[in-house]
This record gives structure tokens, sequence and C-alpha cells, in this order.
């Protein structure tokens, strides 16, 4: 077993959706298995367990590893080809690439999507593969294999798509069961499954009866997309004309709960609103794809307020990119832009609630809140190490040195992943900017 450790650094950590605790001098002891035994004060954590070897980030930033809750695997080659809105760009780009993620592709692809993943300092991502079975089965292989703390599924889509992805409903469903059957709680729990179907434009009312009953079974989440583009909500009422809503088409067909995450809800009625409020189900907000595939302005507010659960997703290829701090920023600047429409109502986004979503928020919204999300006793030690010198304008300046406030704004307007040191899942370095490797600076 790995021996007891413990990380100094200054470490930033979100408690509530406006609040934060800063310790100027901070320790984390981590055990050999990965949980963290006391956060708090360096000297006080150093006098509590004295033999704990000190790995020195002092001149660093310790922070919550990031949760992202919505992104396609197989996507990750087609980012950033603007241009279409989300039903001509699905036709064009992304069903090819979903056709062409073979499992050999796969093996190519899923060490550098991991990879880059971890760099940005991710440390959870909810996952779409494709609806190839055997390259779903390499997805969880690498993410088993990189360290990354992970929720995949496998695509689900027995109507209205390609012929080539177009799956019979029994045998789509077996093909997901076996994959949650040898998946889901892997790696002691590190990678789970999620039923995936894709959306209910290109589901059965019998696939998505099912999937309900066998996340029910398995205990495994459900994952799928609600309300992201004006054409894509005709077409859900043309497909579902017995229903109310959108949102109606999940809750008759059982969908809708606490371990089911729906992507995007930009266009939600106020009735939709209740249905996801009472029946629990999480919203995941995908701002940089929401706008790069010009599909609205979330009333991201406005949904916290109900007390809806909502974390962030990048929504790779959809987004343009991985990078939480990206996606952080975009989600003040589309709440920012919403001030100026005439049915505006809310109050503010500010860089705390920013950071509280992309972290324990995101947690929250995955029912993992008791695991991850934050920096805290018996939680497992998901975090990532900053420079925050990059973030002052002055090449003196060591960065720690600016009040939490300023750190906090500058860290979501400026940041990226070059300022993402290490990442740690579970204590174990993931990836390290420096050197590539596993050594710790260890005194």
């Amino acid at each position: 077993m790995p021996q007891m450790r413990l990380f100094r650094g200054h470490i930033l950590n979100p408690i509530a959706e406006d609040r934060y605790t800063l310790h100027v001098d901070g320790g984390i002891v981590v055990d050999g298995s990965g949980t963290m035994l006391e956060v708090g004060e360096y000297h006080e954590v150093k006098q509590q367990y004295p033999s704990a070897t000190v790995v020195d980030y002092s001149d660093r930033l310790i922070l919550p590893g990031f949760i992202d809750t919505h992104i396609h695997l197989p996507q990750y080659g087609m980012i950033a080809l603007h241009g279409k809105e989300l039903l001509e760009w699905l036709k064009t780009y992304i069903f090819p690439a979903e056709r062409a993620f073979t499992p050999e592709v796969a093996d190519t692809l899923c060490p550098l999507f991991f990879r880059s993943l971890l760099s940005h300092g991710v440390t959870t991502a909810a996952i779409y593969c494709s609806v190839q079975k055997d390259s779903t089965h390499v997805a969880f292989e690498w993410a088993e294999k990189t360290g990354i703390r992970a929720i995949i599924g496998k695509v689900m889509m027995d109507q209205n798509a390609p012929d080539v992805l177009l799956e019979n409903t029994s045998e789509s469903l077996q093909a997901s069961e076996d994959v949650c059957r040898t998946w889901h709680g892997a790696a002691n729990g590190r990678l789970l499954y999620a039923f995936t179907p894709r959306f209910a434009p290109t589901c059965s009312r019998a696939l998505m009866r099912a999937v309900s009953d066998l996340a029910g079974q398995y205990g495994a989440y459900i994952q799928t997309h609600l309300a992201e583009h004006p054409a894509e909500l005709q077409w859900v009422r043309e497909l579902f004309p017995e229903t109310q809503s959108y949102t109606d088409v999940y809750f008759r067909a059982g969908l809708l709960g606490p371990k089911t995450m729906l992507a995007h809800a930009i266009y939600v009625s106020s009735d939709e609103r209740r249905l996801l409020t009472e029946t629990g189900t999480c919203v995941s907000h995908c701002p940089t794809s929401n706008l790069f595939l010009k599909s609205g302005l979330m009333p991201l507010r406005e949904l916290m307020d109900i007390g809806l659960r909502i974390g962030l997703g990048s929504d790779v290829g959809g987004g343009p990119t991985l990078s939480p701090f990206e996606i952080m920023r975009s989600a003040i600047y589309v709440h920012t832009a919403r001030r100026f429409l005439p049915d505006f109502r809310g109050g503010d986004i500010s860089p705390a609630t920013a950071l509280y979503m992309a972290t324990l928020g995101g947690a929250k919204a995955l029912g993992l809140d008791d695991t991850i999300g934050s920096l805290d006793r018996g939680k497992e030690a998901d975090f990532i190490i900053v420079n925050p010198q990059r973030l002052s304008p002055f090449s003196t300046a060591t960065g720690t040195e600016l009040s939490s406030e300023t750190l906090l704004s500058r860290m979501i307007f400026q940041g990226d992943d070059r300022i993402v040191e290490r990442t740690y899942v579970r204590g174990d370095l993931c990836y390290d900017r420096r050197s590539c490797g596993k050594n710790e600076r260890e005194i």
C-alpha cells in the first residue's frame, strides 16, 4: 500500500453554491487507499500526522478535480467544426464519426481523449460512446488504465437513425446490459455505467421503457438529451403527439429520476421544470456547445432557483473545447446575455457559483457528492494542482499573494489547461504536465 502523504498548498474548496474556503497554507492528508483523512491548516494537520510524507505544493493552488457531466467520446475528432446547427451537424459530421468508431479506432482515440481530459483537470466525466458494444468496452478499458473516474454508456438508437447505426431494439438492450454487467462498479467503484438512449427522436417508446427497467435493476445511470434546439422540439412533437411536452416523453417512459442526467434543457416550460424538480432529475448545462451550435441560451439561474441539481458539461464535439475554465466563464457570459432579454428573471452567476457547478455541484448532480466534488475528510482524493503565477500580470508575482476573490476570478476568466500542472484521482497521480511521469516532489 502507498504510504500516507500530506499535500501542502493553497487549498481553495467549494462548500456551497456561493461559498468556498481558502487555506492559505493548507494541508490534505491522504491514506494509502486514496481517502482524505484530514483537510485544514498545514501546521495543525502536520501535528496530527507527523509521520506522513510531505508533498510540497506550497507555491501552488490545490482545487477539487473538475467534473464534466456531458461529453461524447467518438466526437472528439470532430471538435470545433463550425457552421451547422444541431440536426444538420449530426447528419454531416457526427453520425459518420460514430460509424467509424470501431474498436481499432477507439483503441487509438481513447488514450488521447482521457489524457486530454486529465490535462484539463477533469477527474470525472459522464461519457457517451457510440452504438458499438465492443468499442464501448475499449473505452472502459482505457478509462481503467488512465485512472480517470468515468460514467460511460453505449449509445442506443432503434429508430430515425442512419442504417449503419440503427439497432434492433432487443439487441440494443442486450448489448447495453452486457456492457453494464461487465463494467458497472469496476475499479472499486471508479467506473460506472449509464444507459444511454441518445434522445427521444432516435428511441422507440419500447426502448425507453426497457431502459428504465434495466437502470433500476442494476442501479445504473441514465443519460440523454432534452430540449436542445427548436428544430429538435418540433421533431419530438411530431413523433410523440400524445405527450404534453418533450420532458413528458421521458416521464411516461419512466426515465426521469435522481440518477438521470439530461443535457441542455434550454427550452423547458414551467410544467416541465416542475416535472424535473419533482422527480429529482438532474441537468447538465453545456454553454459552449449551446453557443457553438447556435442552439440557445439556457435559463441557468432560473433552473437553479427552483432547486434543480445542475452540473457543467463540455458536450464535445458539439462544444469546441474540453476546458472547464472556458465552460465556467461561458456559463457566466450566457447568463449575462440573458439579462438583456425581456423575460429575464433571476440573480447573478458569480465565479464562485461557476466553480461550484464545475466541482461540488457536478458531484451532487451525479449523486456522488459524498465521495467527490470537494476537499473534505472522508472523501476520495480527486484534486488538481494549479500554478497561480500564470494568473498575475506581473512576472515577479507568485499568484498566491492575490486575494481569494481575485484569484478565483482570474482563474475562471483567464485560466486554461496550461495552468493545470498535475491531476490526482484517488490520490494517484494520473497526469503530470512537467515530467509526464509519476514522481512527486517529496521532502
